[in-house]
């Protein structure tokens, strides 16, 4: 009977790899496992690589159990082919039935508990449950998979954003049970980091990904780009068997945790079962806790397989309310210069939109009619459509001037870059955010203010009512919200001027798909996007509360983020109409992964490749300091024709439609036809043929080489 459970659990395991840890010898009764030929094998060929915890008994006819034969030969199981026979005929004489199977389990537990594992008396955790006197926490028992699994949905989390992972399938098997939890899978391990970044962007929540040991490397990019944005995630893995790590062994380091240490706001080893709810709701509370960012845990397989008994926290016992008022003091004193001020400016980032506080910000701007710039974000900080808002800022500003206080709130200061100061030197400084790690770092500030952002502009809008008279406030927001709107109304007509310039031309304008993609998506749409050409985006669409909104591209800019992000995005607003406004190059760095999800789980999301056939943004910064590959005018790494990638090829590999837009009157018709299909359930893929810029733009130079030609025989 012992060869058939053993040879059925062969299909769900994979052979033990050099340097792996093999089970520990377990004692098996000599009347379990009749004499005769083939046992010896069985113990030979089996045993080997397998434990006893996944026991699974099967019938088969002799034919089934040759493939489960043959299975086990591609995998690696030391069988000759004689051998192989022997070992399939013993099977299928066994003739082991599913009720025989369940009579036997009691003979195989010590057999299981000597291999450091149990067999779990209740398959549904919750049936076990105890609640305790406080409504903290309640104590429960089961695998740590299972622990794991209740402490996940005691957060209140839905999604879990997951790849193909051995290590998690303890996880697995309890999510089978828990319907309320959704995996949402990712082929690679960064797009499930990025499902997760875009979801919890896009809900204000924490979210929780999962995957294989091995896949961090890979991961590490857009766990960067949270850790950049202070992006809410908790990200698990498993990790080696406690009893087999430190041996840089199969699938293993010696120190796992501190390769992520400047990628993560905290990581932690878990080294005993019943800590596990401990450390993921720690993982939560600090991941959710302002300045927020990327925590990482890691479990040890036999851990996570093994039964424990511990307790489960409630959501409500890791809610750390981060309301931060700031100091009285100092915003009298910060309103008081703001009363005095000639020519302000406020400057702000995504700390105003991870703290709701845009309303406050433009209270708080419209009282003084202070013009409003917005730093590198994630977001749209400031309604772009504000007659207070300036676009980016730029040293010099042209308007206004002289800036005699800089207000920067919610974000990192200007980065000078190699100047000395990208702020006038004569202007007095206040930075105020959450995030104290930056306050003063660059520039010696005037006064800082560690608080949350939205309650730091409503003391401040309190703050100036009370010190100055109506008719004050009046007099000073009168004069400068006139020359403001001004400025920023000639702004304006200025891009759409320039914007009809090669308006018709083909391939299509930058500002010619901008501007049509704005008038034909729905008022409320959200755009997730990784382009370079940021600036034109925030003076194209009106981003504003109950307008449109933006999400992205990163603080981190690594590439390999945006289409796995729209998946999160959409998921968190289904009711929301989610482009997805990629660059080909970035599409490019293994982003075609986030097509599969895509498909699988329905979500509608219209994909725009912005397709030049280049890395604009590189090649500017590359031939703008004028060395040899400006001289001689050769775009040594930018070029990405040779060959022109037909992305909607790689759509219908997944089962998604597309189109190519090469002129600009077949952008219209195309993005109907989008529109058409998501709102029947489906995705869409847009390849848009746009115009390179900048310097060398016209270069399709690249270093030719053909590896056919080098060949010396024709192999």
């Amino acid at each position: 009977m012992l060869v058939l459970t053993l040879l059925a659990s062969i299909v769900v395991g994979a052979p033990r790899q050099q340097g792996q840890t093999p089970p520990e010898k377990a004692v098996v009764p000599e009347n379990y496992l009749p004499d005769g030929e083939g046992r010896n094998l069985i113990f030979q060929a089996c045993v080997q690589c397998h434990d006893l915890r996944n026991t699974v008994s099967q019938r088969k006819t002799a034919a089934g159990w040759k493939r489960t034969v043959d299975e086990m030969i591609w995998r690696g199981a030391p069988l000759m082919a004689d051998e192989a026979e022997t070992v399939t005929k013993k099977a299928t004489a066994a003739g082991f039935t599913v009720a025989a199977a369940r009579s036997s389990l009691s003979a195989l537990e010590p057999i299981v508990q000597a291999e450091g594992a149990q067999i779990p008396t209740h398959p549904d955790l919750r049936d076990t449950a105890t609640q305790t006197d406080s409504l903290r926490y309640s104590l429960r028992q089961g695998t740590g998979g299972e622990l794991l699994a209740e402490q996940i949905r005691a957060t209140g989390t839905r999604f879990i954003f997951i790849c193909n992972s051995s290590g998690m399938g303890p996880l697995c098997d309890a999510v089978v049970d828990r319907p309320e939890l959704q995996f949402i899978q990712g082929v690679s391990e960064n797009q499930a980091v990025a499902m997760a970044d875009g979801y919890a962007k896009a809900t204000g929540q924490t979210s929780f990904a999962c995957f294989s040991r091995v896949g961090g490397p890979i991961a590490s990019a857009n766990m960067y780009n949270a850790m950049k944005d202070r992006t809410p995630v908790v990200i698990v893995t498993d990790h080696m068997d406690s009893q087999a790590d430190g041996r840089d062994g199969h699938e293993d380091l010696d120190d796992w945790l501190d390769a992520f240490k400047q990628y993560t706001k905290w990581r932690w080893l878990v080294k005993e079962g019943n800590r596990i709810p401990e450390w993921i709701v720690h993982a939560y509370k600090v991941s959710s806790t302002a300045p927020g960012g990327p925590t990482f845990v890691r479990i040890p397989r036999n851990v996570l397989y093994q039964n424990h008994k511990a307790g489960i926290f409630s959501r409500e016992s890791i809610s750390v309310p981060m309301d931060i008022t700031p100091n009285p003091k100092h915003i009298e004193r910060v309103a008081q210069m703001l009363i005095e001020a000639k020519s302000p400016i406020l400057h702000v980032g995504h700390e105003v939109t991870v703290s709701g506080g845009h309303a406050a910000l433009v209270e708080l701007a419209e009282l003084l009619a202070i013009p409003v710039t917005q730093a590198w974000s994630w977001a749209a900080d400031f309604p772009t459509d504000h007659p207070l808002y300036l676009g980016g800022y730029l040293d010099p500003m042209r308007f206004p001037d002289p800036i005699d206080l800089f207000l920067n709130v919610g974000t990192s200061l200007p980065d000078p870059g190699s100047a000395t100061t990208a702020i006038p030197p004569t202007a007095k400084i206040v930075h105020a955010r959450v995030d104290s790690r930056q306050l003063g770092a660059d520039y010696p500030v005037d006064l800082a203010i560690v608080a949350d952002v939205k309650e730091t502009a409503r003391a401040l809008t309190e703050a100036i009512r009370s010190m100055a008279t109506q008719a004050r406030l009046a007099t000073l927001r009168q004069t400068r919200w006139s020359a403001t709107k001004t400025f920023t109304d000639r702004l304006k007509q200025s891009y759409l001027t320039a914007a009809r310039n090669g308006w018709d031309e083909s391939p299509l304008t930058w500002p010619r798909l901008l501007l049509t993609l704005n008038e034909m998506l729905d008022d409320d749409a959200i755009i997730v996007e990784e382009v370079g050409t940021e600036d034109w985006i925030l003076r194209s669409f009106p981003f504003a509360e109950g307008k449109k909104t933006k999400i992205g591209r990163t603080l981190g800019r690594s590439l390999c983020w945006g289409m796995g992000a729209s998946i999160g995005v959409k998921l968190a607003r289904p009711d929301n109409q989610v482009v997805s406004l990629q660059g080909d190059g970035g599409f490019l760095f293994g982003q075609s992964d986030s097509l599969w999800a895509m498909s699988r789980y329905d979500v509608p999301i219209i994909t725009i490749i912005c397709n030049n056939r280049s890395y604009d943004e590189p090649r500017n910064n590359i031939m703008m300091k004028g060395g040899r590959s400006r001289q001689e005018n050769k775009d040594m790494i930018c070029y990405l024709g040779s060959p022109d990638v037909e992305f909607t090829h790689l759509a219908s590999a997944y089962g998604i439609r597309g189109e190519r837009v090469v002129h600009p009157a077949e952008l219209k018709p195309a993005l109907q036809r989008a529109i058409a299909t998501t709102r029947e359930g489906r995705p869409y893929l847009l390849d848009v043929l746009v115009a390179r810029t900048g310097l060398a733009a016209d270069s399709t130079w690249y270093p030719r080489y053909s590896v056919a030609q080098a060949r010396k025989r024709k192999v």
